[in-house]
């Protein structure tokens, strides 16, 4: 059942690029604030009195959930930002290379082991991001470069958001915690747009109903069901099976914007799926 929820999950997450690009020229540190806080609003709805769960955790446990709330807006923060300046191949790319930080994560902070194969799946899925992103990865332009290091940055921040999910899941019920760490993260971010001087004047109803559906969709569906998971199976299996992102982002765009991938991204998207196969392979050798 946890392979169907994946799944699941992560098809839902694979549209977030293409509702970001709806929202756009919005800014994007609004956009990801919109996204957080709505999925926030909505699970702690739907977690209903299950939220009395979170106030009786102790003083450490909840600096835990801020934690995971922080590297979720900088997640977002970084993420969204690169995709107003690079392509959305090489941005959902670079930010699928998150399976490497976290099986180090996993192993240094959850004594987490990875078998060999799953190491080799791990490589090859990651050098099908590389061939994916082909030679849109950087180019010549100095905001390409940028965006690219943005979204390398919204990768790193991804694993220590999951670990903390994963080491409170005997703690915390999944749904009130979920709503506590989006809140956290929208408050994050709506203070740094403060700071800066962003605000939301001036943004269309299409773009808001980008920002809306990027909510329920992907934060409320999938970040849900993959959290869900993430207390099932190690994170970095998790992580690996999100790798499949960027075959499903190429594809949304190409129909809605008519983004046609190119070779690189064909071929890459099958070194992905095979690193997939190959990192989940043990798993049903072992169900057998």
């Amino acid at each position: 059942m946890p392979q169907v929820f994946l799944a699941i999950g992560i098809l839902a997450v694979s549209t977030a690029p293409l509702f970001i690009r709806l929202a756009q020229p919005t800014s994007p540190i609004l956009i990801a604030a919109a996204r957080v806080l709505i999925a926030g609003v909505v699970l702690g709805l739907v977690a209903g009195h299950s939220w009395k769960r979170i106030f009786q955790l102790p003083i450490k446990k909840l600096g835990f959930c801020v934690l995971a709330g922080l590297a979720l807006a900088l997640h977002f923060a970084l993420w969204i930002w690169s995709l107003s300046l690079t392509s959305t191949t090489a941005s959902v790319a670079l930010v699928a290379t998150q399976p490497i930080f976290a099986g180090v994560l996993g192993y240094l902070v959850l004594h987490e082991g990875f078998r060999r194969q799953e190491g080799f799946g791990m490589a090859i899925a990651g050098l099908g991001t590389l061939v994916l992103a082909g030679g849109d990865l950087g180019g010549t332009s100095s905001d390409a470069l940028l965006g690219d290091a943005l979204a390398l940055g919204g990768a790193i921040a991804v694993p220590a958001y999951l670990l903390v999910g994963r080491a409170l899941r005997e703690h915390v019920p999944l749904i009130p915690y979920l709503s506590l760490v989006n809140l956290v993260a929208g408050a994050a971010l709506l203070g740094t747009s403060a700071t800066i001087g962003v605000s939301f004047d001036g943004i269309g109803q299409e773009e808001y109903l980008a920002m809306i559906a990027l909510g329920l969709v992907c934060s409320v569906l999938g970040h849900s069901l993959l959290n869900h998971c993430v207390r099932l199976v190690p994170v970095h299996l998790v992580s690996l099976g999100i790798l499949v992102e960027p075959v499903v982002a190429s594809l949304s765009t190409w129909a809605v914007f008519g983004e046609v991938p190119t070779l690189p991204a064909a071929i890459g998207g099958l070194i992905i799926i095979f690193g997939i196969y190959v990192g989940f392979g043990w798993r049903r050798a072992e169900s057998n």
